[in-house]
């Protein structure tokens, strides 16, 4: 495909209308909800406005249980160079990276991962958001990446810079006004293809919290209306009977906090009288349809001390079923991933590894009943092998060092017995 100037200023176009209306989901991740813009505002009354971050909660929950416990790598060939390949190029900055990865995807309905080579000649990769980036893809079923654009800012430095990607080489610019581009150099990349990888969070690549955006205002807005309802009497009238009196004279009264009244005056306040049940009905109500939009468990709810893992299981099955829709998304991330890693090593080790034969393992992190584990791992370990065995408990990170360590305690633990010792056990089981 041709890169040309004009290609890229369009692209640079759309980039800044994807930026202004992908900003929305980044504000309310943060808290900066609509209500602090929209809220109807009474003169001289409590104006207090209430923020619920569910969008935040959310995003951090499940992003939390798809990948707070590492992913794990197994190969279907058995090769331990591909696995040791990967740890020792990736084991070090992959977990916390694929979180946020996967977070900012969640609130802005995808986000990228630019893979690069450092200072240091080490494989390493970064996020970028629809803020800051994008993407042109050639619109086939596999959605190949064609062009991507980063644009950024330097420290201490008011100018736009622009960097394009493309399958051999990145093209430097800066912004001028008007969407002008001017170039300032470029240079080759070893990849073989744009090194930007697409995270998606779904298949319409919609914000995570999209659908539920509506209902978080309409909660933040009646809890506001309920505190500056208590606060002031929001909806009260102050009823003067059998005086008169004037309009300056009332605005002193407010200031001072005193009123005059003649004999026989009456002073009271007309209030609205509020159902309570009705309130915390609805509330409840708009509430439960968050937590059942989102797929997700309120474990604010009383729940028995008891409640076994299986039984929480069953709980979250709607969440288990949206989780595992991202989880397919993710692990076609991580092998993109591994497809510029083995580019990479194959340029620098002369080592050809292919990413097909690793298998991309995820544990939910869930409370995990060790004990059923461990007796399913029993049951199975005439059937499976033990690498795969060992990828089902949550507390081991890497199954192939594990098998390590095992057989090398083993192997020092037999090398300390003596040949005495071998002697005299092999008496005892002769008498």
């Amino acid at each position: 495909m041709q890169i040309t100037e004009s290609l890229i200023i369009e692209c640079l176009n759309e980039l800044v209308i994807n930026s202004s209306v992908k900003h929305k989901y980044k504000n309310y991740y943060e808290g900066h909800h609509s209500i602090l813009y929209d809220y109807d505002m009474q003169d001289s009354r409590s104006n207090r406005k209430l923020i619920f971050n569910f969008p935040r909660k959310f995003v951090d929950n499940e992003t939390g249980y798809l990948l707070g416990k590492p992913v794990n790598f197994v190969s279907k060939r058995d090769d331990k160079a591909i696995i040791d390949c990967i740890d020792m190029n990736t084991g070090h900055w992959d977990k916390e990276h694929n979180i946020n990865l996967r977070k900012q995807s969640e609130i802005y309905g995808e986000s990228y991962e630019l893979n690069y080579i450092n200072t240091d000649g080490e494989f390493c990769a970064t996020i970028l958001t629809p803020l800051e980036c994008y993407v042109l893809e050639d619109g086939t079923a596999e959605r190949n990446v064609l062009l991507a654009l980063h644009t950024y800012r330097k420290k201490f430095d008011d100018m736009d810079y622009l960097d394009v990607y493309t399958d051999m080489e990145i093209l430097h610019f800066k912004i001028s006004g008007d969407s002008k581009i001017e170039p300032i150099g470029k240079h080759n990349h070893i990849f073989g293809r744009v090194p930007v990888i697409v995270c998606p969070a779904n298949s319409e690549r919609k914000s995570g919290f999209h659908d539920v955006i509506s209902l978080v205002d309409a909660y933040n807005a009646l809890n506001s209306d309920l505190v500056n309802e208590i606060a002031d009497h929001r909806n009260a009238y102050l009823i003067i009977e059998n005086a008169k009196i004037e309009e300056e004279d009332l605005l002193k009264m407010k200031q001072m906090g005193i009123i005059q009244a003649p004999k026989g005056g009456v002073v009271k306040w007309l209030t609205k009288e509020i159902n309570d049940s009705f309130v915390k009905n609805e509330l409840d109500n708009i509430e439960r349809k968050i937590y059942d939009m989102m797929d997700e468990v309120n474990f604010n709810e009383n729940w028995a001390s008891n409640t076994s893992s299986l039984a929480l299981r069953n709980k979250l099955l709607n969440l288990e079923n949206r989780v595992a829709m991202r989880q397919a998304f993710m692990e076609k991330v991580i092998k993109e991933r591994l497809k510029n890693l083995f580019a990479f090593i194959r340029k620098k080790e002369g080592k050809v590894f292919d990413y097909r034969d690793v298998a991309v393992k995820f544990t939910r992190n869930l409370p995990t009943d060790l004990v059923g584990l461990a007796d399913v791992i029993v049951k199975l370990k005439d059937i499976c092998s033990q690498e795969t065995l060992l990828t089902l408990l949550p507390f081991i990170e890497n199954p192939t060092v594990e098998i390590q360590k095992f057989a090398s305690e083993r192997q020092n633990k037999n090398s300390n017995i003596s040949p005495n010792d071998n002697a005299s056990k092999s008496a005892d089981i002769i008498v």
